[in-house]
């Protein structure tokens, strides 16, 4: 690069720092305020490789409970409030994971804006009270997780693929890749799980009362952003417990009565493994809608069917009631799993 072309660069980035400087302004104005007459602020996304980000504060939302939040930066936890209806806004449109873009004020966290997220974790949150579309909308639970630990118990609640099926789902329409943990093994016998063979699923069988399985899950964990996601009651926060070796997370039991978890943890948190290894742990999802995945696109998100799909007589097979269809074919000379096709059917059924 030229002198010219440097010096050229140079300049558009001081007037790129001075354009978020004067929004930073403005922001702070209104932190007292309750009502401004101003433009209401928008949640400004930055670029990764913006370079106005080397000028400013970055951590990751770790807390989230309106007004209060925490901001994991460098190694330190920071507590911030919103006292302006402006940063309401802006804290409503966050998620837990997001990396935060932030300056201080008063010793008081100021957020900016969030970097572009690379993966989500959504279901459907639906109004009992509204029968159209409008009356569903996406819940993100959390943002740029690298892997999605779906914790599904043996036993006390028993083990439901149906509702494993649906996880990979979500995981696979969020850019989540995913991971099986089978809790409680101290309990009951595993169940099979062969079904998962030719998706590459990892799956990993542990104890949180004996400990056993531990040393095997935590290689996937090394290193990543971990969401733990599952039913209530199928031992999420005693992993979570057992993964820091401290009791960080309320855990419950089954209720006798119905076999169903009941929900101990009531928010979503980050907790810090190592320096750079977190997890989440979410509360858990007796319903998981699947949200934007029509009929015609839902075949999409099992794999398993790809490679047979292309032998079918209809390009847009849905491999359901279509004659001369290569995936049911493979179903019934059991090169794809039954089980794993019945939940795809179902699936669809109420799509």
């Amino acid at each position: 690069m030229g002198n010219k072309d440097w010096y050229t660069e140079r300049w558009k980035n001081k007037q790129a720092l001075k354009k978020k400087t004067r929004r930073l302004e403005k922001l702070k104005r209104n932190v007292k305020k309750d009502n401004s007459d101003e433009d209401s602020l928008e949640l400004t996304i930055y670029d990764s490789d913006d370079p106005v980000l080397g000028e400013l504060n970055q951590g990751i939302l770790a807390g989230l409970s309106y007004p209060t939040y925490t901001i994991l930066s460098k190694g330190k936890f920071i507590q911030g409030m919103t006292e302006s209806k402006e940063q309401g806004g802006i804290l409503s449109k966050l998620s837990i994971g997001d990396n935060i873009v932030f300056d201080m004020y008063d010793e008081k966290p100021v957020i900016m804006g969030i970097t572009q997220r690379r993966s989500k974790l959504v279901r459907l949150r639906a109004d009992a009270s509204r029968r159209s579309q409008a009356g569903a909308e996406e819940q993100v639970i959390a943002v740029n997780m690298d892997l999605a630990i779906i914790v599904a118990s043996v036993a006390q609640p028993t083990f439901h693929p149906r509702l494993v099926d649906r996880y990979l789902i979500v995981c696979q329409y969020g850019n989540i890749r995913p991971l099986l943990c089978l809790t409680k093994i101290d309990l009951a016998p595993i169940p099979d799980v062969s079904m998962y063979r030719g998706i590459d699923l990892p799956v990993v069988s542990i104890s949180n009362k004996t400990n056993e399985g531990i040393d095997q899950l935590l290689p996937y964990l090394n290193g990543k952003c971990c969401v733990l996601v599952g039913n209530s009651g199928v031992g999420k926060s005693s992993l979570v417990n057992t993964l820091l070796k401290r009791e960080e997370a309320l855990t419950g039991e089954v209720s006798k009565k119905s076999g169903k978890g009941r929900h101990t943890t009531s928010a979503y948190m980050l907790h810090v493994l190592d320096k750079s290894t977190y997890l989440i742990d979410t509360p858990g999802i007796r319903s998981l809608g699947l949200l934007d995945i029509d009929k015609r696109s839902l075949r999409l998100y099992f794999p398993e069917f790809h490679e047979f799909a292309t032998n079918c007589k209809f390009n847009d097979c849905t491999h359901y009631h279509e004659p001369d269809c290569a995936v049911k074919k493979a179903v019934e000379e059991g090169f794809i799993s039954q089980e794993r096709y019945d939940s795809y059917i179902r699936i669809l059924s109420k799509s």
